[in-house]
């Protein structure tokens, strides 16, 4: 297996996190029609950022699992379909889906709790917004369209609740590494105005080991700005 590069992963799983915060944010403008785009178009516009952001998510994981000898293949580096790709780390590794997280300091200990926001989005989550993406951004067959229907109320709420889903799992997240020794724990926006990932190993007698990586953003281009990646 190749030696894994921390340092290198990390700094790309940031960008790209930093990528899917514009994409949120530009949902957020097309629903409240600050894009100029009429509802039918709004959706379909919508739909296209959530396709991107499960591809984007699904590229970090891989980033950040890249000791896993599945992560390092030929097909693994050429997979750019967001399911398959979780599918391949899974095999190897259960945990390989994001959880969200709240960070918390009480009488000057922080404190991180997992999973304890019931909307935040699942793999199996992710798996239906994907293929739902792929259902409208195609634009079907003769017979399909001849059937179709306009979007209705229930539509567009679905549209806004994937939103919420992917902001109460990726706000503060952990990923836990396949080593079980070690965990990754991510905030998307932090003091240095974009997101921040701490590693934490070395769990001993009440003691950890914290290396944290920030991204700060020093421009608003689309879709990552401009970075400055430090670590400390």
């Amino acid at each position: 297996m190749q030696e894994f590069d921390e340092s290198r992963a990390v700094k790309s799983y940031l960008r790209l996190m930093h990528e899917i915060v514009v994409r949120l944010d530009l949902v957020a403008q097309a629903c409240t029609g600050e894009l100029n785009l009429s509802p039918p178009y709004a959706f379909e516009y919508c739909y296209l950022q959530y396709r991107r952001i499960c591809e984007l998510l699904a590229l970090g994981c891989l980033q950040l699992h890249g000791d896993l000898q599945a992560a390092q293949t030929n097909s693994a580096s050429k997979e750019w379909n967001a399911e398959k790709i979780m599918s391949l780390l899974h095999r190897s590794h259960p945990h390989a889906f994001p959880q969200c997280a709240t960070k918390t300091m009480a009488d000057g200990i922080w404190k991180i709790s997992a999973n304890c926001k019931p909307n935040a989005m699942t793999l199996s989550d992710f798996k239906t917004l994907y293929n739902k993406c792929g259902q409208v951004l195609h634009r079907g067959t003769i017979r399909s369209i001849e059937s179709e229907k306009p979007f209705d109320k229930m539509d567009y709420n679905l549209l806004m609740q994937w939103s919420h889903k992917f902001v109460d799992l990726l706000n503060q997240h952990i990923i836990g590494r396949a080593n079980g020794i070690e965990l990754y724990f991510t905030s998307l926006k932090t003091e240095s105005g974009g997101p921040a990932c701490s590693v934490f190993s070395g769990f001993s007698n009440g003691s950890v080991s914290v290396r944290t990586y920030n991204l700060n953003i020093l421009g608003s281009d689309i879709p990552a700005g401009k970075v400055d990646e430090t670590a400390a």
